[in-house]
C-alpha cells in the first residue's frame, strides 16, 4: 500500500489526464489540501515516510531500488532533495508541525516529473 499511486478521489480517478492540471494547481498552492475524497501531497508524503523508515531499518547500508508511480515518486524525490540540504526533512512523520517550510518543499514536487519507465538516482 505504501508505494501505490496517489488516490485522486472519485472526481479524477480513471478519467482523462487532462483534468489533472486542476490537481497540480491545488498541489502547488496548498499541498495539504486533498481533492475531494482523495489524498493530498502531504498524505502521500506521510505514507512514503513509513515505507522509507521500514526499508531503511531492514536494509541499512544497502542500495535500494524503489519502484512506484509518478506522483508518489515525485513527492518522495522532493522530500529527499530537501533532505540533502536539511536532514530534518527526513522525519516526514512530523509534517503538520513543520508547516510552511515543508509545505514549500511539497508544493514543488511537479519539478521532479518522470518519464514513463525512467530510472533516476536520487541519493
Amino acid at each position: 500500500m505504501g508505494l501505490c499511486e496517489r488516490y485522486f478521489g472519485p472526481s479524477y480517478e480513471l478519467l482523462s489526464h487532462d483534468k489533472y492540471a486542476e490537481v497540480w494547481a491545488v498541489d502547488e498552492a496548498h499541498p495539504y489540501m486533498a481533492p475531494e475524497g482523495g489524498e493530498s501531497v502531504a498524505d502521500v508524503a506521510n505514507r512514503l515516510s513509513a515505507v522509507l523508515s521500514s526499508t531503511e531499518s531492514e536494509f541499512h547500508s544497502s542500495a535500494i531500488l524503489i519502484v512506484s508511480h509518478g506522483d508518489p515518486l515525485q513527492i518522495f524525490q522532493a522530500v529527499l532533495s530537501a533532505a540533502k540540504e536539511n536532514s530534518s526533512f527526513l522525519d516526514v512523520s512530523d509534517l503538520k508541525v513543520k508547516g510552511t517550510t515543508l509545505a514549500s518543499v511539497l508544493s514543488q514536487h511537479r519539478k521532479f516529473a518522470l518519464a514513463t519507465g525512467e530510472l533516476r538516482r536520487v541519493v
